[in-house]
C-alpha cells in the first residue's frame, strides 16, 4: 500500500484509470473504479481484491509494469511480491529468522545456486534478486514436479553448505533447522534426505544453444529511428526465452547499442557453457545490413567482429509479423529439419519477363522440397530485384536465403555457394557459411575484405523460435 501510493500512475487520474482498466484484463475480474476523494481506501480494495484471485498480486504488479515499465515502484512491488507468495508457499511460516542470515550471503554465486536448485528450470533471476534472500523468496514462487524437493528448499540446503564451508555452522544451521521442520509440514522429507545425501556432478556441456534475439522495429512516426528489443534464451529443456528492455534509438545508434546489449548480456551468462547464437530480426531496410562484422570492444584499438565469437543468421521482420505467411513457413521448415538430405536449394535466375516472379513464387510453393533460396542481387531498401526475390520466398515459406551483399554474379560467390549447398543436405547451412566467415577471418583485418567469407549473407528463420509477445500497448 505505502509503495503503491507513491506511483505517478496511481496519483494521476487518467493513468489511474487506465491501469484499472487493465489490472481487470489481467484479472479478468473487474475492478471497481475510483470514486471518492481519499486514495488509501479505494487501494486498500484494490489490494484485497487481487490477494482473493490466484497470482492477483503479480497482475497487480505486472499491469502497473506496462504503464510505467522499469519505474521505482514497479522494482520496489516485485519483492514484496515474491515475499507474499513465499509466506503463502510455506502456510504462514515465521521466515523473519531466515531473512538476516541469508542476506550475509556472498551474492557472487547466487545464479549458478539458483539454477542448481531449481535443476536449471530458472536459467536468470529478475533484477530485484540481488541477494541470497530475494533469491529465495522467488524460488518459493516456482513449481516443482510431483517427487522433486520445491527449489526453495533446496537453495536453503545449497546455501547452508556454503555457510559450512565458509566456518558458519551457526548459520548453517538455521537454515537447516527451517528446512527440516518444514520438509516434515509438507511431507517432503524423504526428499530433503534424498537431496542431501545425494552426489550432484556437474554436468556436461549442454549442446543445445543459448540464443541472443535482437529485433529492430521501425518507428512508425519517425524515420530512421527504431525500437530494439531483445530476448534471452539459455533454457535448455525448451524454448521459454527472457524478454529484456525495449529501446528507441536512431539507425546510427544501433551498432553501439547492440554491443553494449551483448556485453551486458555476457555479463549475465558468465558462468554459461553452451555454444551462443546471435540472430537479428530485421526490418525491410536492414535485411542487407552486415551486422556480423559489427563489433564488440570498438573502444580499442582492434575491436572484435561480431562473428569472431558467434555465429550470428538474420531473420525477416515482415515474415513474423504476418500470420498469413506462417502456414508454409512451418512446412517447408519441417522438411528442412526432418529431411535435410531430401532438400534442395533454388537457384533464382532472373528472366527478361514481367511476370518473372510471380513465376518464381509458384515454382517454390509447388516444390515442396526447395526450403532454400540463392539470390541473384542483395535486397536492397528499394523495390529492386531482391528483394522481389525475398518477397517471393517469404510468401512461400522458404526458411532459408543466401546472398552476397554486393554482387551474387561474383564467380567466388557462386563457388562458395557450390560448396555450402553441396549433396550432403541443408541440415548444416549456418556452419557452412560460418566456415567460410571464419577463412576471411584467419586473414585479418587488411585482407578480409577481399575474401568472400566476408560478403556471405544468410537468413535462417525457424518458426518455432518466436519471440515471446509483447505486453498490452
Amino acid at each position: 500500500m505505502d509503495t503503491l501510493q507513491g506511483s505517478a500512475t496511481v496519483n494521476q487520474a487518467g493513468s489511474r484509470e487506465l491501469w484499472r482498466e487493465i489490472l481487470a484484463d489481467e484479472l479478468d475480474s473487474p475492478v471497481e473504479p475510483f470514486g471518492s476523494d481519499r486514495l488509501r481506501p479505494w487501494l486498500l480494495h484494490v489490494v484485497k481484491r487481487c490477494t482473493e484471485v490466484g497470482d492477483g498480486l503479480a497482475c497487480l504488479v505486472r499491469s502497473l509494469e506496462y504503464v510505467e515499465q522499469q519505474s521505482v515502484t514497479v522494482a520496489a512491488l516485485w519483492p514484496l511480491v515474491d515475499e507474499w507468495e513465499a509466506v503463502d508457499f510455506f502456510n504462514h511460516a515465521d521466515l523473519g529468522e531466515l531473512r538476516p542470515v541469508l542476506s550475509s550471503l556472498p551474492s557472487s554465486d547466487l545464479a549458478a545456486m539458483t539454477r542448481r536448485a531449481s535443476r536449471s528450470r530458472v536459467q536468470e533471476l529478475p533484477v530485484w534478486c540481488q541477494t541470497a534472500w530475494q533469491v529465495f523468496l522467488r524460488l518459493a514462487g516456482e513449481n516443482a514436479p510431483v517427487g522433486e524437493l520445491p527449489p526453495s528448499m533446496a537453495f536453503l540446503a545449497l546455501a547452508a553448505d556454503r555457510f559450512v564451508e565458509e566456518g558458519r555452522p551457526d548459520a548453517a544451521e538455521v537454515l537447516r533447522r527451517f528446512n527440516r521442520a518444514t520438509a516434515t509440514d509438507l511431507g517432503v522429507a524423504d526428499l530433503l534426505a534424498d537431496w542431501q545425501h545425494s552426489e550432484f556432478l556437474q554436468p556436461a556441456p549442454s549442446l543445445v544453444p543459448a540464443y541472443l534475439l535482437m529485433q529492430f522495429e521501425p518507428d512508425r512516426v519517425e524515420a530512421n529511428h527504431y525500437h530494439l528489443s531483445h530476448w534471452r534464451q539459455s533454457d535448455s529443456e525448451g524454448w521459454h526465452p527472457v524478454r529484456g528492455e525495449t529501446v528507441r534509438l536512431t539507425r546510427e545508434e544501433l551498432p553501439a547499442a547492440v554491443e553494449r546489449l551483448i556485453e551486458d548480456v555476457e555479463e549475465k551468462w558468465a558462468d554459461l557453457r553452451q555454444p551462443v547464437i546471435l540472430e537479428f530480426v530485421l526490418p525491410w531496410e536492414l535485411l542487407n545490413e552486415p551486422v556480423e562484422w559489427w563489433s564488440k570492444e570498438s573502444d580499442s584499438s582492434s575491436p572484435t567482429p561480431l562473428a569472431l565469437d558467434y555465429p550470428v543468421v538474420v531473420r525477416s521482420l515482415e515474415r513474423l509479423q504476418r500470420a498469413a505467411w506462417h502456414r508454409p513457413w512451418h512446412n517447408k521448415w519441417r522438411q528442412l529439419r526432418e529431411r535435410p538430405a531430401d532438400s534442395h536449394p533454388h537457384w533464382s535466375r532472373p528472366e527478361e519477363d514481367g511476370a518473372y516472379f510471380f513465376h518464381l513464387e509458384r515454382e517454390l510453393k509447388e516444390d515442396l522440397r526447395a526450403v532454400c533460396l540463392v539470390l541473384s542481387e542483395p535486397p536492397g531498401d528499394d523495390s529492386g530485384t531482391g528483394r522481389s526475390e525475398v518477397l517471393a520466398g517469404l510468401r512461400a515459406g522458404v526458411p532459408a536465403m543466401i546472398w552476397h551483399r554486393n554482387d551474387c554474379s561474383d564467380p567466388a560467390f557462386q563457388d562458395a555457394i557450390g560448396e555450402i549447398l553441396e549433396d550432403r543436405g541443408l541440415g548444416s547451412l549456418a556452419e557452412r557459411v560460418g566456415k567460410w566467415r571464419k577463412e576471411a577471418l584467419a586473414l585479418g583485418p587488411g585482407g578480409w575484405g577481399q575474401h568472400v567469407g566476408r560478403h556471405l549473407a544468410i537468413l535462417l528463420d525457424d518458426p518455432e523460435r518466436k519471440p515471446s509477445p509483447p505486453g498490452p500497448a
